[in-house]
């Protein structure tokens, strides 16, 4: 399988709508952060919330009441649907969605008090639990839109922090100790399937995203990878990939590998980026293990 990672150049939704259907064989919601307050890694997530929010000095934070800013961010991102299944009606077969995954989402959001809400584990349970919710609600709807079934990718892109007790109170006099791998895990069981997307892999996971072109853990993966774990792995040439699987002496044919792709720095360079992920994909596949 090949698919996008979800976060794309420019600001035109139907141009991206384009470049994803025609390059990919997975396609997904595109992302356009450049479109603004709304359109970020958290204010699209916290559109699909059953919660108030508002934007605050630093980040997203909790509200008593509905605030402007959540109202544009839910019109917003059910404009983006509306245009998405008039573009692609009868045209897929299954679409991936991203949201943030809690542990980044309880970093980033901040209580009404200016804490983060990862500071308190009553907030922290509940922001999860608001988190489960939104994703099956919102998976239900695009599902109903498209017809076709929906993968579901976390993005956690400060759980590396979270888990390394490297994440900073909003206070030089807060603390915020680092969470153990059984509570991480935990957390992510009520989402179901997912494929989490992690800066540095979170090797107990059943679907990750590991970057063999750079630095990991060997004994970590060759261990996830025994226990029959899905990957995701970066555009590489598929010979590199087969050569670490020799190393970690762990039978390729065993594994499902995914691609994923990143984003250009425009459109065109995109597009290309998709469909060397997908030309990998097929290699792969064809490749005799």
């Amino acid at each position: 399988m090949a698919f996008a990672l979800g976060p794309m150049p420019g600001t035109d939704l139907a141009q991206a709508a384009d470049v994803v259907l025609s390059e990919l064989p997975t396609p997904h919601l595109p992302q356009l952060p450049a479109r603004g307050v709304g359109s970020d890694l958290i204010g699209r997530t916290a559109a699909l919330l059953p919660l108030n929010l508002d934007i605050g000095p630093r980040s997203w934070r909790v509200t008593r009441r509905p605030q402007i800013a959540t109202m544009r961010a839910r019109d917003q991102f059910e404009r983006d649907l509306d245009l998405l299944e008039e573009l692609w009606a009868g045209k897929l077969t299954e679409l991936k969605v991203q949201l943030v995954g809690p542990w980044t989402l309880a970093a980033q959001l901040e209580m009404a008090n200016g804490h983060r809400m990862i500071t308190d584990r009553g907030a922290t349970r509940e922001i999860a639990e608001a988190l489960v919710y939104a994703a099956g609600e919102h998976r239900s709807d695009v599902e109903k839109r498209f017809g076709v079934s929906t993968l579901l990718q976390l993005d956690e892109p400060a759980l590396t922090r979270v888990r390394g007790g490297t994440l900073t109170g909003t206070t030089d006099y807060e603390d915020i100790p680092a969470v153990p791998e059984e509570r991480l895990l935990a957390a992510y069981e009520p989402f179901g399937e997912h494929l989490l997307n992690t800066p540095q892999p979170l090797y107990a996971a059943d679907w990750f995203t590991v970057n063999l072109a750079g630095e990991f853990d060997w004994d970590a993966l060759a261990g996830a990878l025994d226990c029959g774990a899905r990957i995701a792995v970066p555009v590489m040439k598929p010979r590199d990939v087969f050569n670490i699987f020799d190393q970690l002496q762990i039978d390729p044919a065993l594994t499902k590998i995914d691609v994923y792709a990143e984003p250009g720095p425009t459109l065109l360079a995109t597009a290309a980026n998709y469909s060397a992920a997908a030309e990998m994909a097929d290699a792969i596949a064809a490749t005799p293990k």
